[in-house]
């Protein structure tokens, strides 16, 4: 038994003090270098987050945007008299693939150059009412016009006016300026040249607009 005991205190011994002296070399590096283990940690809890799967919060936004199912209304009111019409049209192929931004900046752009049937119909203004992919309504604002059966041709800052045969109401503004006519021509609309026909007043805008 004595001779166990020599043995185990021989092992235990060596051990104990070998584990003492880790434990302090353990200490003296901590107060030393305060800094690694921490940093040695931190490593470690990077390495482990890196093997999981990372997580992208992504946002899904449903952009409206005008489509050849999208309904098309024109709401046309007559300033005279307050009343408003509705009506439903299909869809313009120029207009399809547009959000709210770049239609109501077309719409901006119509109503500086509207087109010709809406200047001879007394074209005020257009606004966007209600912009969605499912439904897009305007407004367009109108003074009408008495019907002409005759005109006049009148010259007004050096662009052709056409008025009604009372030489009271604009029938239309037009982009022709006096200087691009013939000098003939540019004679008589300076004395108002009447136009007897529609046709007539037609054929002119065609041969003279830019």
């Amino acid at each position: 038994m004595k001779f166990v005991k020599r043995i185990s205190l021989f092992f235990i011994m060596p051990m104990g003090m070998y584990a003492f002296g880790f434990y302090s070399h353990m200490k003296l590096e901590e107060e030393f270098y305060p800094g690694k283990f921490r940093q040695v940690e931190m490593e470690e809890k990077s390495a482990a987050a890196e093997g999981e799967p990372q997580v992208i919060p992504t946002v899904l936004e449903d952009e409206q945007v005008i489509s050849a199912d999208t309904q098309y209304i024109i709401e046309e009111v007559d300033l005279q008299k307050g009343t408003s019409v509705e009506t439903k049209w299909k869809t313009p192929d120029k207009y399809i693939g547009m959000n709210r931004q770049r239609f109501v900046k077309e719409m901006e752009l119509y109503q500086q150059s509207p087109s010709l049937k809406d200047q001879e119909l007394g074209f005020v203004s257009v606004e966007v009412v209600s912009f969605s992919k499912e439904r897009v309504v305007i407004r367009k604002s109108y003074i009408f016009k008495e019907i002409c059966t005759s005109f006049y041709l009148v010259n007004e800052k050096n662009y052709v006016v056409v008025y009604c045969d009372d030489l009271k109401t604009v029938y239309m503004n037009t982009n022709i300026t006096l200087d691009s006519l013939p000098d003939a021509l540019k004679q008589e609309i300076i004395q108002n040249k009447y136009v007897a026909t529609e046709e007539e007043l037609y054929n002119f805008l065609e041969s003279y607009s830019s």
